[in-house]
């Protein structure tokens, strides 16, 4: 442990569902004039609106993307070209809605034609039927595990750029819950999230047999954090294309400098992460 600290290195303890038991972070020092703003703007209900109108299109267009990268490879090619064109339609509506509670409603809305093109993708044998943290299939379970890869990786770019993980526009903050890490990682979740998770059903490196009900097995949960960090370490598809061609784990650390760097007034719109 010491010689993670001495290398920056974060460590993340998580339960067997991927629910989050602690953190053990090199010493940071936050950045006070960014934090003072992120308080200023989550106070004004404008700026709050301002922001989620621009990651909300992004995250809908993501899921755009991912569908038509495997719409070929699924079950039902129409269906999925189907919700490619629902949810192009969302998205220009959630760039012109007037108030949070509308933009959450159309978001919820490209969620539920996102995830029925996701159980056309899906393998049959799995029997996906739904997105539902609760449901007790494999699928579900593969995603609320990587999900909480996918926080821990979005929480500590948020330490690295000085920022308040607790203080978030789009979630509502809550006691121990890392709500700006929720807000950021809207716009990662089909590129990191479920592509992670369709990549390993595809390869058939996790069954039913991998989930008891409960909880993944060992070899189930291993298999995904190596598929996930590899995900992460693969050169980062983004439009505009970037000129260093950071890798996903770097893009993502740019992502949190960015909202920094919005909170500050040093850019005059928050640019989020847009998959090619």
């Amino acid at each position: 442990m010491h010689s993670m600290l001495a290398h920056g290195i974060p460590l993340i303890l998580l339960s067997s569902t991927g629910r989050p038991l602690g953190r053990l972070e090199p010493p940071t020092a936050g950045h006070i004039a960014a934090r003072l703003r992120q308080l200023d703007r989550h106070r004004d209900p404008a700026a709050r609106l301002d922001l989620a109108r621009v990651i909300i299109p992004a995250k809908i267009a993501n899921q755009a993307t991912l569908l038509r990268r495997r719409a070929k490879r699924s079950g039902d090619p129409e269906t999925v070209w189907a919700a490619v064109t629902r949810l192009a339609e969302f998205e220009q509506a959630a760039g012109a809605a007037t108030d949070l509670a509308q933009l959450l409603g159309i978001e919820g809305a490209a969620a539920g034609a996102y995830f029925r093109a996701i159980r056309v993708i899906t393998p049959v044998e799995y029997g996906f039927a739904a997105r539902d943290r609760s449901r007790r299939d494999v699928i579900n379970a593969l995603i609320n595990y990587c999900s909480a890869l996918l926080r821990e990786t979005v929480h500590g770019a948020i330490i690295a750029a000085g920022l308040d993980p607790y203080l978030s526009f789009l979630h509502t903050p809550s006691r121990g819950r890392p709500t700006l890490a929720f807000d950021l990682m809207e716009e990662w979740r089909p590129a990191l999230l479920e592509n992670t998770v369709l990549a390993i059903l595809g390869l058939r490196t996790v069954t039913d047999a991998d989930f008891d009900g409960t909880r993944l097995t060992p070899g189930a949960t291993s298999a995904l954090i190596s598929r996930y960090q590899a995900r992460l370490a693969m050169p980062a598809r983004e439009w505009p294309t970037p000129a260093d061609q950071p890798t996903y784990h770097q893009l993502v650390r740019r992502q949190a400098l960015r909202l920094r760097g919005w909170l500050l007034g040093e850019q005059t719109q928050y640019r989020p992460f847009r998959w090619r």
